[in-house]
């Protein structure tokens, strides 16, 4: 019995070995393959398949989305430079940011004009702070949206040269010369996505989970809005308004009068926190980076745009921005306003002004 055991042990470790020189010839040959694959990517695309290699094996975002970003610098940054160097390119980069900066500083001027609950004309150097703020998130969306708007019409680009080029077409080389051309842009928009989600879970503060679910929300109720008559259609965006302002943060204006009232010092608190250090546990409690810019905001205009003396009369612990020869802006630290300071437009109480009784 052991004898023919060991006989059926001799046979079948000898197929194996069969087995094993039969597939010697094939495993070297795909193992050659892929190193020719792999010597004829250039750079970006090795990054690139190193970022969708991370998303895929480690179920990590945050590195696909750092390598994606690396491979497209290294990638477009040359066709930038090409690009800038053309009298038409030039002008066309210029445009397109005076745009970017155009809708930064309206932006910018809402913004100041929600927090302060005046025009931003009175506030020049916190509306210019607000500018630096919002310009570096609304430079990078806007050209990584139109990058990914790109990405979503070079298959049909390259598409349309496949198809001239039976006619003798040599035009525009670049999309030509790289291993795979419509791979590589199926892949680069995948990850283009990715990076798109990811900047947006971090400035929103939200898992990218949530921010993907929002975005197919949206599509799919824009769709379905789409679909319906005028009037479902008005009574579905009056809807989506009031679901809005639900998530927007209170005005001071609404904030009960007991609790608008409230005025912090650092000397009075009960729990022996400074006013520097509950400012500061503010700031990281709030959520997004455009919540917290409004918080910084608010803070710029109160520590540098606002004067501490005035001609007008103010409370000691207050601020005042001049509007005109009979109005004030008056700026007090309040933790339980919005942003953590309350901004009131009171009339000037002076020498030369005394304000009319109501």
């Amino acid at each position: 019995m052991r004898r023919y055991l060991k006989i059926a042990k001799w046979r079948a470790n000898k197929q194996l070995q069969q087995q094993q020189r039969s597939w010697q010839p094939h495993k070297t040959r795909l193992i050659e393959r892929i190193q020719a694959i792999w010597f004829n990517l250039s750079t970006a695309q090795k990054l690139y398949l190193l970022a969708l290699s991370s998303l895929i094996v480690l179920q990590s975002g945050w590195l696909s989305a750092t390598i994606t970003i690396i491979a497209l610098v290294i990638e477009f940054w040359p066709k930038f430079n090409q690009l800038w160097h053309s009298l038409a390119g030039k002008a066309l980069i210029l445009i397109f940011y005076a745009s970017i900066a155009n809708f930064v500083l309206a932006g910018a001027s809402g913004i100041v004009n929600d927090v302060t609950h005046v025009s931003a004309n009175h506030f020049n150097y916190t509306h210019n702070f607000a500018t630096l703020l919002y310009l570096p998130p609304w430079a990078m969306g806007i050209t990584l949206g139109t990058l990914l708007l790109f990405q979503l019409f070079l298959p049909f680009y390259i598409f349309i040269l496949l198809l001239i080029k039976p006619f003798g077409s040599e035009r525009i080389k670049f999309i030509s010369q790289s291993y795979s051309p419509l791979l590589t842009a199926i892949v680069r928009f995948i990850l283009a996505s990715v990076v798109f989600i990811n900047l947006t879970s971090f400035i929103n503060d939200k898992p990218p989970e949530e921010v993907l679910d929002n975005i197919l929300t949206s599509f799919v109720d824009g769709q379905a809005i789409a679909k319906e008559s005028p009037t479902e259609q008005q009574k579905a965006v009056e809807e989506l308004s009031e679901k809005i302002e639900q998530h927007l943060p209170k005005s001071s204006a609404e904030t009960p009068p007991s609790k608008r009232n409230v005025e912090i010092d650092s000397e009075g608190e009960s729990d022996g926190e400074s006013e520097t250090v509950e400012n500061l546990r503010q700031f990281l409690n709030t959520k997004g980076y455009f919540e917290r810019s409004k918080r910084l905001i608010a803070m710029f205009a109160f520590s540098f745009e606002a004067d501490s003396y005035s001609r007008c009369l103010k409370d000691e612990t207050s601020k005042a921005v001049e509007l005109n020869d009979y109005e004030i802006v008056q700026i007090t630290p309040d933790h339980n306003a919005p942003y953590g300071y309350r901004f009131s437009v009171i009339a000037c109480d002076s020498p030369g002004v005394t304000p009319v009784k109501k």
